[in-house]
This record gives structure tokens, C-alpha cells and sequence, in this order.
């Protein structure tokens, strides 16, 4: 953890107290060198959008981003455009402010260069191509960081193959929703291995997607809370960090996110702070039917509905195949990605509940910085295909309409690989 932080993380647990609010304190420290945390993802498409947060150390600080095309040659040259956005408190207990900027009328596949109020110098993004016509490589997984050292060592990985952005489907900090020191400190353990892994030696930052999770609530689900509202601020009183720091999905927790029209991401909550069925059901019928023209379209949620350690008959994976498996196989998905077992596994291509061969593959459980789980023996299961107790992440390559995935551990390996079949 960087030391500053860890030392002024005693200070936060004061009410209303924010970091630009202990001067007296502050001047016994070395200056940040960058934001508190930096991280980028998205609202609207990939291909012409960017969305910056920051967390900073001084409650007042403005929300602001200049941005101009980069180039080695031109930059010098280029005009700043500055945009303004908004901020909150990170947490009731502190004034931390969490900073959000969108960037909007970008040119694809276009690498662009910011600065923000803190940092040393500027940081760069890359927009994603209006097209799939060269292949566009992205990693894959959940359950991110029992340990910071864990994720940081699969972090790395997975940046050897240069993605576009990396999706993580729930599992985060394993802050649990706790707005207290043991909250905050998960939290920043997590930001700093985004700093040290994820930015590139060129200052290219790769953007994150992110799911919700158990461990990004109190209780975990919202069957054990007797107060339970499906309603805005029922869901940021459980779950007040992921509400406040990451603007996608956002309220209500489950969104979709389309890269022009040759990959959707359908972002999905697993009885945290939505219930499965009813409402979120609808609304997910109602974006795979929009979308089945779509070449890649691929659910990304925490608890599998195909569990390669937890028992195939818990509520929660059972109201899945219930609920949202039919969609999927009704609106063509072929593959989804599955969390939360701490393990490695892929299914047979599964529909109407046995293995077929124009069946849905779903690939994950979600170790990518976790202690690594015992599996279900893949050749005692009839649903699986592979299942291995590890650390690792998925590699996915799409390319046109195909569409490939290699499953890599911590330390490089490959582990598993699938490459669905041609679309008749």
C-alpha cells in the first residue's frame, strides 16, 4: 500500500473528514505523486466515449480533464479541450471525493492523451475501433484480489497480450459494503494495483468493466436484508462504494454496454442488489431481442449458473437457468462468463438443459486473484468440460464474426482454450 495513503487512513474514520481537511497533518508527508486511485471505463460506446475517475486527496478539488489526440508528432502542437464532471464522497465517513468525467465525440481507435489536477504529467487511452475487422483482444474474469500480490501477478499477465480493456465480473476489493477503515483500506490495496499494473511504460491506461458481487454489499444478497427496496438508494445504502466509484453499470446495477454494433457486453447483477427474476429479467429479454444482429453478444455476471465447485442445485444458480438461461439460448447467445467459485472451469455447449453441439459455452469461475478452490471433477460432470482449481484469466480475440478464448494463469501458462464454431 502506498505509505502516505496507509498513514492518513486513521484520519479518514473521523465524520466528515476528508484528506485536504488535515494540513497540519499532511505536511509530514511526501506529496502524491498521482491521484489516489485513476481508473477508466465507459456509459455510452466504446468506440467514441471515455470515462475517467479519479479519487483525490483534497475534498475540494474540481472535477476536470484536458484532452487532445496524441500522436509523437503532433502532440506538442495539439490544443488542450478541458470538460468538466462531477464528484461525490467516496464514503459517508469522509469527504474523499470520487471525480467523473465523460469524454464524448471521439474519433475510433484513436489514442488520445489527459492530465488531470494531480499527477506528475499526462496519462493516454485508446478508444476502441468502429469495427471488427482486425482483431480486438480484451482479458476476462472476477474475484480480483484476496490478495493484492495475487492480482497484481495476473494483472501483469494479462498485460503482456495488450487488451483493449479488461472486464471483472464482481468480487472487487472485498470491501463487503464496509464504510470503515477495513472498507477503505480494500479499497485502496485495490487502487494501487491498478496504478502499478495497469498503466502501461508509455502512461496508457487500460479501462475496466466491472460487475457487482457479493463482496461489493453488505449481507451479499438482498434476500438477507428484511428491508430490501429495488429501488436507488435502497441499493447505495447496501452497496456504497461500487454506486459511487464506478459510473458502469450504475444505477440500477445491471446496464449493457455496445461497441458499435460488433460486441455488446450485458452486465448483469446475480440476486445482489437486484433480484434475478422479475424486473431485471424483463429488461434482459428485452436487450437480447434489441441486439440479435449483434455478432458477439456476451452476459458477464457473478454467480455461475453452471457452478464449477458450489452445488448445481443453490437458488441462486438455480434461478439463473431458470430465468435468464432460456433468454440466452431464445436470443443466440453462444458464450457466457461466470464468476465467483475461485477456480477455473468450462461447460460443454449446453441447451435445454444437456449438452448439444449448438449449445452456449459458459466459461470462468472467477480466480483471478483469489486462493483457488477444489473443483468438480469435469469427467463426473456432466456439464463440464474442463475444471481446474487456479489462478488465471481469460484472453478473448474477436475477429469478424469468430471469436476465441485462451484461459492463461498467473504465471503465464496456458491452461484451457475454445474457439467457438463457424455460425451457421
Amino acid at each position: 500500500m502506498n505509505k502516505t495513503i496507509s498513514t492518513l487512513i486513521p484520519l479518514l474514520l473521523l465524520p466528515g473528514l476528508g484528506l485536504s481537511q488535515v494540513s497540519g497533518e499532511r505536511s509530514k508527508h511526501e506529496p502524491f505523486e498521482t491521484p489516489v486511485a485513476l481508473y477508466l471505463t465507459w456509459q455510452q460506446d466504446p468506440t467514441t466515449t471515455m470515462t475517467i475517475h479519479r479519487v483525490s486527496e483534497g475534498a475540494e478539488d474540481e472535477s476536470w480533464v484536458d484532452y487532445r489526440p496524441w500522436n509523437e508528432e503532433e502532440a506538442a502542437g495539439r490544443s488542450w479541450e478541458s470538460v468538466t464532471g462531477s464528484s461525490e464522497p467516496m464514503a459517508r465517513f469522509s469527504n474523499l471525493p470520487v471525480h467523473t468525467v465523460e469524454l464524448t465525440g471521439l474519433e475510433p481507435a484513436t489514442t488520445y492523451q489527459f492530465r488531470v489536477p494531480e499527477g506528475p504529467g499526462t496519462f493516454k487511452f485508446r478508444t476502441l475501433p468502429a469495427d471488427a475487422d482486425e482483431p480486438i483482444r480484451f482479458a476476462a474474469g472476477g474475484d480480483t484480489m484476496h490478495r493484492q500480490i495475487w492480482m497484481e501477478r495476473v494483472n501483469r499477465v494479462a498485460m503482456e497480450y495488450e487488451p483493449e480493456f479488461i472486464v471483472w465480473g464482481g468480487d472487487l476489493a472485498y470491501a463487503d459494503g464496509r464504510e470503515n477503515r477495513r472498507g477503505l483500506h480494500r479499497w485502496f490495496d485495490w487502487f494501487d494495483a491498478i496504478k502499478n499494473t495497469m498503466i502501461t511504460e508509455e502512461g496508457r491506461v487500460i479501462p475496466i468493466v466491472v460487475t457487482m458481487g457479493n463482496h461489493e454489499m453488505r449481507g451479499g444478497y438482498y434476500f438477507h436484508h428484511d428491508d430490501f427496496e429495488q429501488t436507488d438508494d435502497w441499493r447505495r445504502e447496501v452497496a456504497p462504494y461500487f454506486y459511487t466509484l464506478f459510473s458502469m453499470p450504475g444505477q440500477p446495477g445491471y446496464n449493457v454496454l455496445d461497441f458499435g454494433d460488433y460486441l455488446s457486453l450485458v452486465v448483469l447483477d446475480s440476486d445482489h442488489t437486484n433480484p434475478v427474476e422479475g424486473e431485471q429479467t424483463e429488461w434482459l429479454e428485452e436487450i437480447l431481442d434489441e441486439r440479435q444482429e449483434v455478432p458477439h453478444v456476451f452476459p458477464v455476471y457473478h454467480v455461475p449458473g453452471y457452478p464449477g465447485v458450489r452445488d448445481f442445485d443453490g437458488d441462486v444458480s438455480t434461478g439463473i437457468r431458470k430465468h435468464w438461461v432460456p433468454l440466452f439460448e431464445q436470443y443466440g447467445v453462444r458464450v457466457a462468463f461466470e464468476n465467483h467459485d475461485h477456480a477455473y472451469k468450462r461447460t460443454v455447449p449446453i441447451r435445454d438443459g444437456e449438452a448439444a453441439d449448438d449449445g452456449i459455452v459458459y466459461i470462468g469461475d472467477g480466480s483471478w486473484g483469489t486462493s483457488a478452490r477444489s473443483v468438480h471433477d469435469a469427467d463426473e460432470t456432466w456439464y463440464l468440460e474442463r475444471s481446474e482449481s487456479v489462478r488465471h484469466f481469460i484472453l478473448a480475440t474477436i475477429h469478424g464474426d469468430d471469436a476465441s478464448f485462451k484461459m492463461i494463469d498467473e504465471f503465464g501458462e496456458k491452461i484451457d482454450e475454445y474457439e467457438l464454431p463457424a455460425d451457421d
